[in-house]
């Protein structure tokens, strides 16, 4: 989808930027310290050498060894070190007078670089000079891989950005395209009911001179269409609350409410000569919303006993262990396939045999509003179909904390 193409690319040129940001702050602090910390050890050492020129380069590294030139007052030209000196050829004499001339600081020849200080004397002025050629090119080595690491880091960052921000929008587009599906499967639902209530508006349009008692069958398939509409609206409001609003929870017996609603489905089991066999415990209690909490055992045994086989058998079991309760409601005939069971909590998904099945008024939502019951409760929920036997959801809820005596 567009929107989500557009919101993944903004995420990534956004922790792009943040990281770039970042990274320019940690790197480039640490080369301009590496620079500072440098230039600071090559001025103390050049320190250290005016001080003690005669014995100096004896503990020195090679690194920071020293050529020490005196110039007197006459300008004549004293090497204390010329073996120092004399890796410079004929260059040398060219050097010493940049570094007098230069006094202080540094100064480049050629290819090579230089830092000098200076301490005059009554009788003319000592130079100490260090070549720091080796340094400038280590720091630029430095400086290259510095840039280098930045690039690759930048980049990495930015891959990996883009690789998270798909795991991280997943549910942004779950949400649109369960949307999307909605939307469009309200359509198809609510379109076949806006037709027949057409088509019963147009016969009674032709025939204006008649009585309401003659036009009862129209009027009655319009009523019966506009209930239908009114259903699948409830249902989506119900679904829409459940996944969105916070519902009020408190401590409820679920054990009275199973009971309760085996006892609302006892006439319509003997009516469809089914029978209903139950297996609830007592005192199981877990935090919710009652009526929410009777709406899922209600459409669990509703979905039951619509598809339950001729003479059948529908089994509620409600047991818990130390943690969670679980109910149980199963029903014998054609077991549900493993595939059927992925989606048999989709909206407006319906198998097989809900589309034969003669209630025109299902939806494909009620097992919806169940698990989204469920999820909202901190449970889970499933669906199995046991071959040569039938199918059974099970429920399990979280058990409510029991309370501490005073």
């Amino acid at each position: 989808m567009d929107l989500i193409r557009r919101q993944r690319a903004k995420f990534t040129a956004s922790i792009t930027i943040i990281s770039a940001i970042f990274l320019l702050v940690i790197l480039g602090g640490f080369f301009g310290i590496t620079c500072v910390t440098n230039d600071v050890s090559v001025r103390a050492a050049l320190g250290r050498a005016l001080s003690s020129p005669e014995s100096y380069n004896d503990s020195a590294s090679q690194a920071m060894k020293c050529g020490f030139v005196f110039i007197n007052n006459s300008g004549k030209i004293v090497i204390f070190d010329k073996e120092y000196m004399s890796r410079y050829g004929d260059s040398t004499e060219e050097i010493i007078k940049t570094a007098y001339a230069a006094g202080e600081g540094k100064f480049t020849y050629g290819k090579n670089s230089f830092i000098c200080a200076s301490k005059s004397y009554d009788t003319g002025t000592l130079i100490a000079l260090l070549d720091r050629t080796y340094y400038k090119d280590t720091l630029r080595d430095t400086g290259l891989q510095i840039a280098l690491l930045y690039v690759l880091s930048v980049a990495l960052c930015a891959l990996l950005a883009f690789l998270s921000s798909a795991r991280l929008l997943y549910p942004v587009s779950e949400s649109l395209n369960k949307q999307r599906d909605l939307i469009a499967n309200a359509s198809h639902e609510l379109k076949t009911p806006l037709t027949v209530i057409s088509t019963n508006l147009s016969v009674l349009k032709s025939e204006p001179l008649s009585t309401v008692e003659s036009n009862e069958e129209w009027i009655k398939n319009i009523e019966a269409q506009i209930s239908r509409m009114q259903g699948l609206i409830q249902n989506m409001l119900e679904l829409s609350k459940l996944e969105h609003a916070e519902l009020p929870k408190e401590r409820v017996d679920f054990s009275v409410i199973a009971e309760g609603a085996c006892l609302t489905f006892e006439p319509i089991c003997f009516e469809k000569d089914v029978r209903l066999v139950t297996k609830i415990n007592e005192n199981v209690c877990v935090t919710g919303d009652k009526a929410a909490l009777e709406r899922l055992v209600v459409i669990l045994l509703d979905n039951a006993i619509k598809y339950c086989s001729d003479k059948g058998k529908v089994g509620v079991s409600l047991v818990c262990d130390p943690k969670k309760a679980k109910l149980s409601v199963m029903n014998t005939g054609a077991a549900i396939s493993k595939e059927e069971a992925q989606h048999v909590f989709d909206r407006f998904y319906r198998t097989d045999g809900a589309r034969q099945n003669e209630d025109k008024q299902s939806f494909g939502l009620g097992l919806s509003i169940a698990a989204a019951t469920v999820q909202t409760h901190g449970g889970t929920i499933s669906c199995q179909g046991i071959e040569g036997k039938g199918t059974v959801f099970t429920v399990c809820l979280p058990l409510a904390k029991t309370k501490k005596s005073k």
